[in-house]
């Protein structure tokens, strides 16, 4: 018998004689209090110190079910997010609308969520009141209290994010003035940073890298930190998103010095990712997928990976229950105890609900945009055309037009009524700028309808989408046509 199976053994005996005495059960409150001290990180453990003989027997007694105890929170935290079979939404915690102290104040005016962003620490809920300019505390126990906000310019929309440390200090991102405060739990304001000076800088959210520093971040690329209030060098951040295209961020991570890169990405396109934790063995991240449709659709998952990149489960976030779809979902989305929350300002209350990611999740992101997409497929589509598409490739071999590459063509053809569809792999590129897509068309007209008579109207399109090209250019949903073409 090992020698871990051993002191089990030995504990179980020490605790036989307490087993049928149900008034020695310690108090919720006393677990409580265990779990939250076991929970806590950076608890030192107090010096060993010598047990006489005498108090040896009853220390072993009072000391062991405590070692139990620590050992089951213990396991539980190194199991880090739960991965279930399938995904779900748990109720937990519902705060209402009011002018009360510990009410969350609603904006009259229609479309806009009162609560900006929240944080959960302890299981204690903070919530940044928007419509009142205050903090809202919601305890364990379900009491609420709260504290206003400085608010020199007296503007709305500005409160971004908040962030509370495990010693109760509380900071606030004020976006417009370019201000975090930072507040101790009673409402005294302590510090306010200002980084109105920094170049360049559109700070959104807040976070808290090792030895307690506090910085401030824009889309998680840039940070800066508040006792500086310079920027943070990207070789010495732990984690950084690099917008690629439209379809692929990537996540550099640096965990103690080993680098680690991973791509994330979205055939569908990428509106928004945004890191939530970084745990032993998994990443959780949000992202948000928007479709290039000249209707506007999105969907967003949270999502848990390995450090392989690895997915290992996702959940649908219900955007439709916000009063508005928010710009910054993952302002709404935060994790305490390897717990995933979801706050949302519904339009009766504002509901904290706990999140679970499955194995098997919901998405229904490419149903919705297939519907909506307008494209034709070029190999089934009328006939070859092969004098237009040579034409076409010697604009990318000549350089004339300014995207993608010689491999940027996937086919050209026609059918009899003059109706061309010209089908390019996605440049993966912003919209080109006024000057440019004047460039774009000339040489089109030139290789197109210039040179082919037949041709009465060109549907352009990225792998088989001509929503997908018309959402590129900002244009309209309509085919190009020959000036006295029929159509």
């Amino acid at each position: 018998m090992k020698k871990a199976e051993n002191l089990t053994h030995e504990a179980k005996q020490l605790l036989q004689p307490i087993k049928g005495r149900p008034d020695l059960i310690p108090s919720q409150d006393f677990v409580n209090e265990l779990h939250d001290r076991i929970m806590l990180e950076g608890t030192k453990k107090k010096p060993r110190k010598r047990v006489f003989p005498l108090f040896a027997a009853t220390a072993v007694i009072l000391i062991l079910p405590l070692i139990i105890l620590s050992t089951l929170f213990e396991q539980e935290k190194s199991e880090a997010f739960v991965i279930e079979e399938t995904s779900h939404i748990q109720l937990v915690d519902t705060i209402e609308y009011g002018d009360g102290d510990g009410e969350i104040g609603q904006y009259t005016a229609q479309g806009m969520n009162p609560v900006s962003s929240f944080d959960i620490e302890n299981g204690t809920l903070y919530l940044l009141d928007e419509a009142s300019f205050k903090v809202v505390i919601r305890g364990r126990d379900g009491n609420s209290t709260s504290f206003p906000i400085q608010n020199k310019q007296n503007m709305v929309g500005v409160l971004e994010d908040i962030l509370v440390t495990q010693d109760e200090d509380i900071y606030i991102l004020n976006s417009g003035e370019k201000v975090v405060y930072e507040y101790k739990v009673n409402g005294d304001l302590t510090n306010i940073y200002d980084f109105s000076q920094l170049d360049l800088f559109f700070p959104d959210s807040l976070y808290e890298f090792e030895n307690n520093e506090m910085v401030v971040s824009q889309n998680q690329e840039k940070f800066a930190s508040l006792k500086t209030l310079s920027f943070i060098k990207d070789d010495d951040l732990p984690f950084q998103l690099k917008g690629m295209n439209r379809k692929e961020s990537r996540l550099l991570l640096n965990d103690g010095g080993k680098l680690t890169e991973l791509s994330l990405f979205s055939d569908l396109g990428l509106g928004k990712v945004a890191l939530q934790e970084v745990a032993d063995e998994q990443i959780i991240y949000m992202q948000t997928v928007t479709p290039a449709v000249n209707t506007p659709i999105s969907e967003t998952h949270v999502f848990g990976i390995n450090k392989e990149g690895n997915k290992l489960g996702g959940v649908l976030i219900p955007e439709e229950n916000f009063i508005e779809k928010p710009q910054r979902m993952e302002n709404y989305i935060k994790t305490d105890r390897n717990e995933i929350y979801l706050l949302i300002p519904e339009r009766k209350q504002v509901v904290l609900y706990e999140v679970t990611l499955g194995q098997e999740y919901e998405s229904f992101i490419e149903e919705q945009a297939e519907k909506v997409n307008v494209g034709f497929d070029y190999k089934t589509f009328g006939k070859p055309f092969p004098e237009l598409e040579e034409e076409i490739n010697k604009l990318f071999k000549n350089g004339e037009i300014q995207f993608g590459n010689e491999d940027s063509l996937n086919g050209v053809a026609i059918d009899e009524n003059g109706t061309v569809v010209i089908d390019f792999k996605e440049f993966l590129v912003g919209s080109p700028a006024s000057a440019e897509a004047q460039s774009l068309f000339k040489a089109l007209q030139t290789a197109t309808f210039d040179k082919f008579p037949e041709i009465q109207q060109i549907y352009f399109q990225f792998d088989g989408s001509f929503s997908s090209w018309v959402h590129w250019l900002e244009s309209i949903e309509e085919p190009w046509k020959r000036q006295d073409s029929q159509y």
